[in-house]
């Protein structure tokens, strides 16, 4: 029983982790390719 306990814990937090970091992720990569767009000249991005 508190071996259950203990594995739905742990797959809990990893999953918050997850859902509280996807976002900044998300973000972060967005940023990255329209800075990578903009330095190729292509000033009208995401429009």
């Amino acid at each position: 029983m508190f071996e259950i306990t203990r594995e739905i814990v742990a797959y809990g937090i990893i999953g918050g982790i997850v859902v509280l970091g996807a976002p900044f992720v998300v973000a972060t990569l967005r940023k990255r390719h329209r800075d990578k767009l903009r330095r190729r000249g292509i000033k009208r991005y995401g429009h």
